[in-house]
């Protein structure tokens, strides 16, 4: 069934790729994805929810790369669970979809553009007990400026035992510190970083 639905997920991004070049060519930005009505009667029908995230993004001709990044909070700090190599990427936009529910679990990314079509995933192998604990997401759902060579957070995820959960916005990923004084069992977090950097360049 998850087969079926990563598939059905691809056809959502694929349809309406073309509309992703058509708005706001020279701007660079990442914003959550404007699903036409055939698109969104389709995510009813697969019941995506908040931990099937869609965006569309337009980038400049200088883009050589991008990123996905996946963290584990620990200690105050962000520590990378998966990515840190990047792909190869030089098309002027396109559309990104992130599948997850426990981030510290594992993710599949797919991406779509003119030149570039396909997914990776990432799964660990030793997963973390979160019996009865509650799990609550933030994610972008506002249009982002991209600057190149800067981490656009998409979602933080934090599962804890604790009956309070404080939420921020994504933007704080950047603050650590406000997610470390509640302590809670796990926080994670997914970043998107594009780059004028060839993935050599990046992982060097």
């Amino acid at each position: 069934m998850k087969r079926i639905l990563s598939l059905l997920v691809c056809v959502v991004l694929i349809f309406s790729l073309s509309a992703c070049a058509e708005d706001n060519s020279k701007q660079m930005y990442i914003e959550a994805a404007q699903l036409t009505e055939e698109e969104q009667n389709i995510a009813e029908l697969l019941g995506l929810n908040q931990e099937h995230l869609i965006y569309d993004f337009s980038l400049d001709d200088t883009v050589k790369s991008m990123r996905i990044n996946t963290y584990e909070l620990i200690d105050g700090e962000w520590n990378i669970i998966s990515g840190g190599g990047g792909e190869a990427f030089e098309d002027l936009g396109g559309r990104l979809a992130l599948e997850f529910e426990n981030i510290g679990d594992g993710l599949r990314v797919a991406v779509q553009s003119e030149h570039n079509g396909g997914s990776t995933s990432y799964f660990n192998e030793i997963k973390n007990d979160i019996t009865g604990m509650g799990l609550t997401t933030s994610v972008l759902t506002s249009q982002k400026e991209i600057s190149y060579e800067e981490e656009i957070p998409l979602a933080i995820q934090i599962i804890t035992s604790k009956n309070e959960v404080h939420s921020y916005i994504v933007d704080y990923f950047f603050q650590p510190e406000e997610y470390e004084k509640y302590d809670y069992e796990y926080v994670y977090a997914i970043t998107v970083l594009f780059s004028q950097k060839t993935v050599g360049e990046l992982t060097n």
